[in-house]
């Protein structure tokens, strides 16, 4: 896609504010200079973000609603290559704005938005990169994860089995495409589906992946988990990867998580 064909294919079936952010990322990505969504994927990853042509077609039509970071970071992108937030005729905060006003979900299964929790903000800060400093985060984090009230399920075990089940479904399905020769296709369904993982899904695949050897899915996974998920979500990950061994992947994923 061009830059002149941005915003062509935005459907009139789509709430306001969803037509409305996919207007405001439409305008950003003109001023990003970037003459293909090639071009602009390029962009992004120079600056450490994981994304790929389909899925920036999917934000700029209103087809999803992107990650925050998404849209700050194209805002950051337009005003580097204007000079002036002037020019670009947007402020980050309106950017944030058409954000917050985007209806998050079409449809019941789709994942609610979450807040940001201000605790674990402070303790993401905390973290350092050694693995000592690891091990005394986590401990700290599971030690406040025992004062916060925990919701009570008739049928937690059931919803724990049916987690993992469905981790294992799209870490397999990601695999096989990886396998096939269809790495676009495998990082696209993982560009999908990421941001409707819960953190039990999350670590199931993640373990998945590593076991059978998808070293860059595996890797890719732990970027985006970082990237689309709360502060909250991801140091649960992390936990549950921590106690599996997985250290790395624990600190990489709150790496990520920091940016």
């Amino acid at each position: 896609m061009r830059a002149g064909q941005v915003g062509t294919k935005i459907s009139r079936t789509l709430p306001p504010g969803r037509v409305r952010l996919a207007h405001v990322l439409g305008e950003l990505y003109r001023h990003t200079g970037a003459p293909t969504l090639a071009k602009a994927v390029l962009l992004f990853d120079e600056r450490g973000y994981v994304t790929n042509r389909d899925a920036m077609s999917r934000y700029l039509n209103g087809r999803h609603v992107p990650p925050l970071r998404f849209a700050t970071l194209m805002h950051e992108i337009a005003v580097a290559n204007t000079g002036s937030e002037a020019i670009v005729g947007l402020s980050r905060q309106a950017v944030i704005q058409a954000h917050e006003s985007a209806e998050p979900t079409l449809c019941k299964v789709c994942p609610e938005l979450q807040r940001e929790n201000d605790a674990l903000l402070r303790e993401r800060r905390r973290l350092e990169e050694s693995e000592a400093g690891l091990s005394e985060a986590l401990a700290n984090a599971r030690q406040r994860a025992k004062t916060l009230p925990v919701p009570h399920f008739s049928r937690d075990r059931q919803r724990r089995s049916n987690d993992i089940a469905g981790a294992r479904q799209i870490a397999s399905a990601a695999a096989k495409l990886q396998d096939q020769g269809s790495a676009d296709e495998a990082l696209s369904m993982l560009i999908d589906t990421v941001g409707a993982l819960t953190p039990l899904e999350g670590a199931a695949s993640l373990v998945l992946l590593r076991s059978t050897k998808q070293t860059q899915l595996a890797d890719t996974l732990v970027h985006l988990y970082g990237q689309e998920h709360s502060e909250k979500e991801v140091i649960q990950v992390a936990l549950k990867l921590h106690d599996r061994g997985m250290a790395d992947d624990a600190i990489e994923m709150l790496r990520t998580a920091a940016r």
